[in-house]
């Protein structure tokens, strides 16, 4: 072999070395843009999965507001028709802080409407007093339907913040204390 063609092979070694340095780059560079592509892709379904969340979101709130402003054309009976079928058919939970916000969006109306409608409609003047009266009716229920239950168990379950408030509720509205009325309705 020549002088001339060992520098030739020699320029064409290092040519093929370049080429395979610059290939390893090309799948270096093309690896990270596979996983940038990767990386954006799941951000983009995320975006997608983002953006179908809050456009049901916004449905929600349209159908929320439109079952709102049905809710306010309906007719007083009604609409005391259906907030005492949802109290005391639905087992709600009367919590002594349950009150007139809770029970506005139980129907779908404002707390003025319901205030108003109490007010002006029932024979309790109040949503406090309404829900007051079923508390008692529920602790008057559960003393008959449960009579091992302890008075501090039956106020709690019937949704009074106290046993003080419950026993003065069934002193007022039965003449009796709540031990006495378990006698009355479980005698032994």
């Amino acid at each position: 072999m020549t002088k001339d063609e060992k520098e030739e092979l020699e320029q064409l070694r290092a040519e093929v070395a370049q080429l395979k340095d610059a290939n390893q780059r090309l799948i270096d560079g093309s690896e990270k843009l596979i996983a940038r592509n990767m990386m954006l892709s799941e951000k983009l379904d995320i975006y997608y999965e983002v953006r179908r969340r809050i456009d049901w979101l916004k449905d929600l709130v349209r159908r929320h507001k439109e079952f709102m402003a049905q809710a306010d054309l309906r007719n007083d009976e009604e609409l005391l028709a259906i907030i005492e079928t949802r109290l005391e058919n639905e087992n709600v939970t009367l919590t002594p802080e349950y009150g007139i916000a809770e029970v506005a969006q139980l129907v779908g109306t404002t707390q003025t409407r319901i205030a108003e409608l109490y007010k002006h409609k029932t024979i309790y003047h109040s949503v406090d007093k309404y829900l007051d009266f079923l508390r008692l009716m529920r602790a008057l229920n559960i003393i008959k339907m449960k009579p091992g239950y302890s008075i501090e168990a039956i106020a709690t379950e019937a949704g009074f913040n106290s046993v003080r408030t419950m026993q003065r509720k069934i002193q007022e509205a039965v003449g009796l204390t709540p031990g006495q009325y378990r006698e009355l309705v479980n005698p032994t």
